[in-house]
């Protein structure tokens, strides 16, 4: 049969039986199969979208936050810090009782008056020559830093001398107190609640802008004065008067933004009136500015530690009386000091997921340093008082992942620091935590005979990450096994006469061993051989002591209370050696301080 035509095709195609009947077979199938690969498409295109994007979300994780240690505790020092009273208000003149007679240009304060009105208040609380004394005793505190505007437009006040400038300071600083409470009724104990309720007494609302005053001028000269004596005498002086600013909430802010400066920055003299101020306030008013304090004190130290100094002799001292004001209220600074090391538990996951170089270095930085140095000495001060346990087991785990970040010989120092800490708080709360494997790591540093010795001690090197000459000095080889010796001993020491002794020492001693074989410098081999035997020989006493026990040793009670009069005597060998090195080791230290 031939081909048919184009015509004929064209009808038999549309019209047919037989090909009608295969469209309609053909039709479905043809339809669900490029549905499913249209489908296939899809869901490959998305599936490529999620590879795509999930790279992106990971970058997003791992892209590094500046998050200041500061920052956790909010904004409540700034309304602290807000300066909400002046010093322009002017003099007292208002409230003399003057003739036009009384009335000059200029107003000097001779030495013969002077001894007048200090009589005339001494001995009979008269309140005219108080308020002289005070209009002059602000005149010499605002002395070169008179604002203009401040005095009236016809009066003075002028000083003849510079005696009589020294004597009316002097006189006001030691008398005004007193004085106050005389002519109030007060006794040196009243609270603040007794200031607060005198404003139902008349003779308070003569007496306010005195006190007020007084306050006033005597911030400004601590504040201005250059003289290390005077601001040292006013802060003492200043102390005893404390509870009268319960009147005055916006001085008080100025005195605890002006403490807490001095407190920083100020000499040793200084620094610990201007705390012993800071302390008193905090237990006077309480709850009202207790969080204050330790707000305003806690960022000032964090800031100060932040900055290189030369002496930094001055930090330990701002530590400890941070953690006595914190020790005065454990349950508020509790809820500070987990806020706090929470905050240094995140930049630290942040660090060790990404290694990020800034996160690192926000690690290794000052301010991160000594904010886990506060906390673990405010852990250690009250643990045994109150429950802290969730702290401790938190700060535990924040040092031992800096321990962690920090590998190489170049940060010797701060993983000895981290091993101090940890000693430090086994020592106090009692509970054992394993630091054999991060000493024993500082053994495996490689070090050289080759360099030659270091004029600086390592000690004094203030950077975290120490010179690559460093590494081939001897002081680094020395420093090396010296601080493995003297770490090991302060945990030996804690734990020599536990029943479990034998098994923690054992490892440690065995890696001693390999390090006294493979070591050339004879000193050294020395130091760790005698190491070695004082441990053997507290190992095997109590070894000794363990096989004659009868108790299981699941029987906690029975193993806790084992070799308890041994524990109580301290001649043993062993017990003497480790109490010489840690003896030694602080020794070296406050040569240091």
């Amino acid at each position: 049969m031939g081909k048919l035509g184009k015509k004929a095709r064209k009808f038999a195609k549309k019209n047919l039986q037989s090909v009608e009947k295969r469209s309609r077979k053909l039709k479905p199938f043809i339809k669900k199969k490029f549905a499913k690969r249209n489908e296939r498409h899809q869901a490959g295109d998305k599936q490529e979208k999620k590879v795509e994007q999930q790279p992106k979300k990971r970058c997003q994780e791992e892209e590094f936050q500046d998050i200041a240690i500061d920052a956790v505790f909010g904004k409540d020092d700034d309304e602290v810090l807000r300066d909400g009273d002046s010093d322009s208000d002017g003099y007292l003149d208002e409230l003399v009782n003057e003739t036009d007679s009384d009335i000059m240009k200029c107003k000097v304060l001779s030495r013969s008056f002077l001894a007048t009105c200090c009589d005339m208040v001494d001995k009979e609380q008269y309140v005219p020559a108080l308020v002289r004394l005070l209009n002059w005793y602000r005149a010499a505190c605002q002395y070169g830093h008179e604002p203009s505007g401040i005095a009236r437009p016809n009066i003075y006040y002028d000083i003849e001398d510079s005696e009589t400038f020294a004597k009316v300071i002097i006189f006001v600083l030691q008398k005004a107190d007193h004085t106050f409470r005389s002519i109030l009724g007060l006794s040196d104990s009243s609270t603040k609640e007794k200031i607060l309720k005198l404003k139902n007494n008349p003779k308070w609302d003569s007496l306010k802008p005195l006190v007020k005053s007084f306050f006033r001028s005597t911030l400004h000269l601590v504040k201005q004065a250059g003289d290390l004596e005077i601001i040292s005498f006013t802060l003492t002086q200043l102390r005893v008067s404390i509870v009268f600013l319960a009147a005055f909430p916006d001085l008080l802010k100025k005195l605890i933004k002006i403490s807490v400066h001095l407190w920083v920055t100020g000499e040793e003299t200084i620094s610990q009136q201007a705390f012993l101020i800071l302390k008193d306030i905090s237990m006077v008013f309480n709850s009202e500015c207790f969080d204050s304090c330790l707000i305003n004190m806690y960022k000032a130290f964090l800031h100060d530690c932040d900055i290189p100094k030369a002496n930094s002799e001055q930090r330990p001292f701002l530590r400890d009386s941070l953690v006595e004001l914190c020790s005065q209220d454990v349950q508020k600074s509790y809820t500070k000091a987990s806020v706090s090391i929470t905050q240094l538990a995140k930049l630290l996951k942040m660090a060790l997921a990404t290694k990020n170089k800034e996160a690192v270095e926000k690690i290794h930085s000052g301010e991160y340093i000594n904010c886990v140095d506060l906390w673990v000495n405010f852990i250690a001060a009250n643990v045994q008082d109150c429950d802290l346990q969730p702290l401790l087991y938190t700060i535990v785990q924040v040092i031992n992942g800096v321990a962690q970040l920090i590998i190489g010989p170049r940060y010797l120092l701060l993983r000895v620091k981290c091993i101090h800490w940890l000693n430090h708080l086994s020592r106090t709360s009692g509970i054992f935590i394993p630091i054999a494997s991060l000493v024993l790591d500082m053994l495996e540093y490689k070090t050289t005979n080759d360099g030659e010795k270091q004029e600086q001690k390592l000690e004094a090197v203030s950077t975290v990450k120490l010179p690559k000459n460093w590494l081939k000095s001897q002081n680094f080889q020395e420093q090396c096994i010296f601080s493995v010796i003297e770490l090991l001993a302060v945990h030996f020491a804690q734990w020599s006469f536990h029943i479990s002794f034998p098994d923690l020492a054992t490892i440690p001693v065995m890696r001693l061993k390999k390090f006294h074989e493979r070591s050339t410098m004879e000193g050294l081999k020395r130091v760790v051989k005698r190491f070695i035997e004082q441990v053997e020989s507290n190992i095997e006493f109590v070894q000794r002591k363990r096989d004659d026990v009868t108790f299981s040793p699941n029987d906690q009670q029975s193993a806790d209370t084992f070799m308890q009069l041994e524990k109580q005597n301290a001649n043993a060998p062993y017990t003497q050696y480790y109490q010489s090195i840690i003896d030694k080791a602080l020794g070296t230290n406050k040569k240091k301080k």
